[in-house]
């Protein structure tokens, strides 16, 4: 499995000007607008540039507000990022490294698994390597589900760890953008 992925961050903007309706009283107009980064690789020696991304989303805006319409920006409703592969391949975030795991496994088909355990128990060291996560197999209940997971049995899997919350996102087969497969309502 790949060590390296796509990530793309995407955000879900409100903005609001003053209008007046039809009786002439004040309102308040509304529109929602949603703006995507460039993909982008990382891996763990390729950290994303941030401050190049939080430039990207402000020139996105800045036509929103500057070219006479009147709006400005009330709030952003939505930050997120998409993480994608041109494998089939689950993966764990590392909030320790702001990186993203890649658990190799080449010999079963409990890539799920394996991420969701390095998401739970970050390594220090070789954080792909599947022996750091081995010994934590038994804390998920895994009663009556198949692997390689499909994606309609990730509530199943849900319900029964119910401290975990899932997002599964796939890569189009050119990678140029992401859809959501699966967003889990227990996520707050």
């Amino acid at each position: 499995m790949c060590r390296s992925t796509k990530i793309q961050f995407f955000s879900q903007a409100v903005f609001q000007r003053a209008t007046i309706n039809d009786f002439g009283e004040d309102n308040v107009s509304r529109i929602v607008a949603h703006f995507n980064s460039p993909a982008e690789i990382v891996s763990e020696g390729h950290l994303p540039d941030f401050d190049a991304i939080v430039n990207h989303f402000r020139q996105r805006i800045d036509p929103f507000t500057r070219r006479g319409s009147g709006y400005i920006l009330e709030r952003v409703r939505q930050l997120g990022v998409c993480f994608g592969w041109k494998l089939r391949s689950h993966a764990a975030v590392d909030k320790n490294k702001m990186a993203v795991v890649n658990v190799q496994n080449n010999d079963d088909d409990y890539c799920f698994v394996w991420s969701v355990l390095a998401h739970l128990h970050p390594a220090r060291d070789h954080s792909y390597h599947i022996q750091n996560y081995t010994r934590y197999a038994s804390e998920l209940n895994l009663d009556g589900l198949t692997f390689p997971l499909p994606i309609k049995d990730i509530p199943r899997f849900e319900r029964q760890n119910p401290v975990i919350a899932i997002h599964c996102m796939a890569v189009d087969s050119k990678g140029n953008s992401f859809s959501i497969l699966y967003l889990s309502p227990h996520v707050h």
